[in-house]
């Protein structure tokens, strides 16, 4: 293989492996609009409904600005992206129901934890919810939570990859079909924090979401509920209400930031370039390696068919000769005795 080729083909399969995410997670209870159908519904399957991380962490911060499908689907995919509604998994099928200004019960499912923070939030608009809707409906934690750090509207995942089990309130609000939104902001990767320091935590962050269909309506009971093994048909006392609006104690701006307002361009350049010059010596490396490798196999050929060559020329040289043969001596001369036995006969 020509050398070009192989740099070539390394460079595509390093600067691929940068660009994976290494964190993974699902939304497992209510079961999200990837993950349903792994719980009974009729769904479409997708098999990596762990892997809703806004396209990557280089696509979301570089290419599209910070910017992600309410869903989890990279910004810049077809519309409708494939886990809102329309798309390929954004079936609506609603999958629990729950009381006004009930306890809800979440699980998430996490198989490479990278810190950070989840938060949950509702949009009475599940055909067309934008992420300013879902920001003004974001739920708060419940009180008392054994192993629980309690910051009003974030949970921080801390003992590695694990099923999450936690309890957020959910608004005094009907709500005939919500839209509940799972963000997990991971909190590995360094950048510049706010007070001008940089930190690990702080700048652009892998991010994951997911969506599932709810619905709420009826008296709160906060007991824990069956899974149904249908989906959930809105009833006749919902008609008329999809109510559910701002919380009347909205977060500050400071309290729950928006991951456009966090995007450091210049955070997302050296991130860029640091990652290229590492796939930069590493691809260096291979190819002076394999280089080196093929420079002294050359060389043994080369060597080989050098002596190869100079033996057939000594023999084209020195033909080989046909080994003398021996010379008959001169006839022996009769002897007296000889002489004397023949007459004798005679």
């Amino acid at each position: 293989m020509e050398p070009k080729l192989i740099f070539a083909t390394l460079s595509t399969i390093i600067l691929s492996i940068l660009d994976l995410i290494d964190g993974h997670g699902r939304l497992i209870e209510p079961p999200s609009r990837a993950s349903a159908w792994r719980y009974g519904f009729d769904t479409p399957h997708n098999y990596n409904d762990h892997e809703l991380y806004c396209g990557g962490f280089t696509r979301q911060w570089v290419k599209n600005e910070g910017k992600c499908g309410v869903c989890g689907d990279a910004w810049d995919s077809k519309k409708p992206r494939a886990h809102e509604f329309g798309g390929v998994y954004g079936q609506g099928v609603i999958v629990r129901k729950y009381g006004v200004g009930s306890v809800m019960n979440i699980r998430v499912e996490l198989t490479a934890n990278h810190f950070g923070y989840f938060e949950f939030a509702l949009c009475p608009d599940y055909k067309a919810a934008t992420q300013d809707c879902l920001d003004q409906n974001i739920l708060k934690l419940v009180k008392p939570q054994d192993g629980v750090e309690h910051r009003g509207y974030r949970f921080f995942p801390k003992e590695g990859n694990k099923v999450y089990e936690i309890k957020y309130r959910l608004p005094k609000r009907t709500c005939k079909h919500c839209l509940l939104q799972w963000r997990y902001i991971a909190g590995n990767n360094w950048g510049n924090c706010p007070n001008g320091t940089g930190a690990v935590g702080c700048g652009p962050q892998e991010e994951f979401r997911a969506c599932a269909d709810i619905t709420i309506s009826g008296k709160a009971t906060d007991e824990a509920m069956v899974p149904p093994t249908q989906p959930i048909e809105p009833t006749e006392e919902d008609e008329d209400y999809n109510e559910l609006v701002p919380l009347s104690s909205s977060p500050s701006p400071g309290d729950v930031p928006l991951p456009e307002q966090s995007y450091s361009p210049i955070s997302a350049i050296i991130v860029s370039v640091v990652s290229f010059l590492v796939a930069f010596l590493v691809l260096f490396l291979l190819y002076f390696h394999f280089y080196q490798v093929g420079r002294k196999i050359r060389d043994w050929l080369k060597t080989r068919r050098e002596k190869g060559e100079t033996k057939v020329s000594n023999m084209q040289k020195f033909p080989p000769m046909v080994p003398p043969r021996s010379k008959k001596g001169p006839a022996p001369q009769p002897t007296q005795s000889m002489i004397y036995s023949t007459q004798h006969m005679v």
